[in-house]
């Protein structure tokens, strides 16, 4: 199979690499000149536009970070249903809500052409390993018909069921990354404040009930001081943003989504948005007067 990949971010270039390592001819769009380089520095070719890569894709990828970017890549003038083709397959690794994924679906399908919403996890580590997990909704036919593109690139590939579900389960890891990485700021600048290492802090709550992954995905981080963009406080934030409102829609209180939505704005609000998501902390540290740093 022929795949096109548009979106050669943080995540997506990674996975570009895998698909090329793995054997298959790759056709790349991106905004960025330099993955696009590097990409076709590593035997990927470059497309003119997203309609020119579907006209030559029988699989196209997106990993693109705004819900209005990836309205713009499919539906757009030069977008890729102006190029798709009958009987080929389109998957989209962004994190959008259900109703975007049925909206495209329902538009391909009249065109004879199969869409998966295929939201990733497992971070940029997990993109370079080739270990995502990929969560997909959609018809059971297309998603087996990718599951060989999916394995170049991840290794928990799951079919959670009809179009948009796939999104579900990525909106409520994310709200969970959320609450979970709010409620670890407030636990460890008490610490501090209180006057405990938090190093011991951390080996304590690790091998205790109260441990968490994104304890330890950020305190290390954190204590360290290293703020720089993994996954970033704004995409987190529109990700939580969008998990609310399908709580509204659904008619869900999410209480503890909401709250941790807020927190994470304000750290928007201070200017904390384009750092990696342990920068949450930063606020209620300065708040505190106190750092989670690491004592020598």
């Amino acid at each position: 199979m022929k795949v096109g990949f548009i979106g050669l971010g943080t995540m997506g270039l990674p996975m570009t690499k895998n698909l090329i390592k793995n054997g298959f001819e790759v056709f790349v769009v991106s905004r960025s000149r330099q993955p696009i380089e590097e990409a076709v520095g590593l035997g990927a070719i470059e497309a003119k536009d997203p309609a020119d890569l579907a006209s030559k894709a029988d699989v196209v990828l997106t990993c693109l970070p705004m819900p209005d970017t990836v309205e713009e890549v499919y539906l757009g003038e030069r977008g890729i249903l102006a190029g798709a083709r009958e009987g080929m397959v389109l998957a989209d690794h962004s994190t959008v809500s259900p109703g975007l994924n049925r909206k495209l679906y329902y538009l391909t399908k009249e065109m004879g052409v199969g869409f998966l919403d295929a939201p990733i996890s497992g971070g940029p580590m997990g993109a370079h390993a080739g270990t995502l997990t990929i969560m997909c909704g959609g018809d059971k036919e297309i998603f087996d018909k990718a599951v060989p593109v999916f394995e170049a690139m991840g290794k928990n590939i799951f079919h959670v069921g009809s179009v948009g579900s796939g999104s579900v389960v990525k909106l409520m890891n994310n709200m969970l990354v959320g609450i979970h990485t709010a409620a670890l700021s407030e636990a460890f600048v008490l610490g501090v404040k209180a006057g405990i290492n938090p190093e011991i802090m951390r080996q304590i709550v690790k091998v205790s009930t109260g441990h968490s992954f994104m304890i330890d995905r950020v305190i290390d981080l954190i204590q360290d001081r290293d703020f720089n963009q993994r996954f970033s406080i704004q995409l987190l934030h529109k990700d939580m943003k969008i998990a609310t409102q399908l709580g509204e829609q659904l008619e869900v209180p999410l209480e503890l989504g909401n709250l941790s939505e807020k927190i994470i704005g304000e750290a928007m609000e201070w200017g904390y948005g384009g750092l990696d998501v342990a920068a949450i902390i930063r606020p209620l540290e300065e708040k505190a007067g106190v750092e989670v740093k690491r004592i020598p």
